[in-house]
């Protein structure tokens, strides 16, 4: 399984943005001087940058780019995907609580990480755009991370996610599911093994 990084927001000092910014793409530049007055986004969008930073150069690409450019309207601010000096990485970011939680792998992955108040408080919510079995917060992060990790996110039917206990199934794709506590957040990994399953 992907090994998983945590970066705080509350780590991110003049240093730490320094060094992110110096592997940042362009649209991530522009992302970044655009958050200089907004200090809360500022910090997780450095916290994320850094988490993902660190998870290419633990699989052993440390000069590899993220380009999160939208799909939708070019901005950078969609699926982070590694463009050069990877080896065929793939990679996905999530923030709750305050820290950015990030994985790599080379096979498809993606991250869900969700306070377990605010998953408590959506329960019900989570019933109805992800009906299942078992726990709903467990079920709500393990959709969310499989469909990153499929990567059109939530432009595909949370409904179309198959959850078991360990694994999940999405046209066709079987995914293995990790989930773990990391201080009051419930975070799950999916990581896309075959196809045909």
């Amino acid at each position: 399984m992907p090994a998983l990084v945590i970066v705080p927001h509350r780590s991110v000092d003049a240093a730490l943005v320094a060094r992110v910014a110096s592997r940042l793409s362009e649209g991530d530049l522009a992302r970044l001087s655009s958050l200089h007055h907004d200090l809360d986004g500022l910090a997780a969008f450095v916290a994320g940058r850094a988490a993902l930073q660190r998870v290419l150069s633990d699989a052993g690409a440390p000069d590899a780019r993220i380009d999160a450019t939208c799909p939708d309207c070019g901005l950078s601010h969609g699926r982070p995907v590694v463009v050069d000096g990877s080896g065929r990485l793939s990679v996905s970011v999530s923030h709750a609580d305050g820290q950015a939680f990030a994985v790599a792998a080379r096979h498809p992955v993606g991250i869900d990480a969700e306070t377990m108040d605010g998953l408590h408080a959506r329960a019900q919510a989570i019933d109805e755009l992800a009906p299942g079995h078992g726990d709903p917060g467990r079920r709500w992060t393990a959709v969310e991370a499989v469909l990153k990790a499929d990567g059109r996110g939530l432009r595909r039917d949370p409904g179309a996610v198959s959850v078991r206990r360990f694994s999940a199934r999405l046209d066709g794709r079987l995914y293995t599911l990790r989930t773990t506590r990391a201080g009051d957040c419930l975070v799950t990994v999916a990581t896309g093994l075959r196809r045909n399953v």
